[in-house]
């Protein structure tokens, strides 16, 4: 499961609700736990986090979130941070250039303008910031943006951030914080 927890200007009475709500859940679960931690578990605790730096910009009446991801050394190259997508994608241009390895299989898509069926690659030495991905199948997309001052070269989905538990995304701050461990 997936925790996404923004931060910056609360937009409802309903979110700020549920942001205490969790806080209180939180403090009752580290008071309780506490006593029965072993040795060397402070590395896991809410406050050992690692931070990435993001660029958070409007563009088309949209907020975007956008990460520094290099893979196997390369780069680093600007990928959309996106909770709400199932599947991590890369550039067709990016995934030519580092000859990312295809899998074989060919996964459907649906976007705005329609459906179509691209090409899997695996990706594996990979990192957001200097915080190591786990390797994944992602799906290869032309993210050509011709009228914007910066390419689109990837996307970060859930598939790989659900492995960290629970990520903070800070718009005021404009960084991604990540459980260590």
């Amino acid at each position: 499961m997936l925790h996404y927890s923004p931060v910056g200007r609360p937009s409802s009475c309903a979110a700020r609700r549920i942001a205490l709500g969790g806080a209180v859940l939180l403090v009752a679960a580290l008071s309780t736990s506490c006593a029965d931690d072993p040795p060397g578990s402070a590395d896991r605790s809410p406050r050992a986090m690692r931070e990435v730096p993001l660029n958070v910009i409007e563009r088309s009446g949209q907020t975007m979130v956008l990460a520094p991801v290099s893979i196997h050394g390369e780069g680093p190259f600007t990928f959309v941070l996106d909770t709400g997508a199932s599947s991590s994608a890369v550039d067709d241009d990016v995934a030519r250039e580092l000859r990312l390895p295809r899998t074989g299989e060919r996964q459907p898509i649906t976007g705005v303008i329609g459906q179509d069926v691209v090409p899997v690659v695996e990706v594996r030495g990979w990192q957001v910031g200097d915080v190591r991905l786990p390797p994944v199948e992602a799906i290869v997309v032309d993210l050509d943006a011709p009228r914007s001052d910066r390419p689109l070269e990837g996307l970060l989905g859930s598939d790989v951030l659900s492995d960290f538990g629970g990520i903070t995304v800070d718009y005021d701050d404009e960084v991604l914080r990540l459980p260590s461990g």
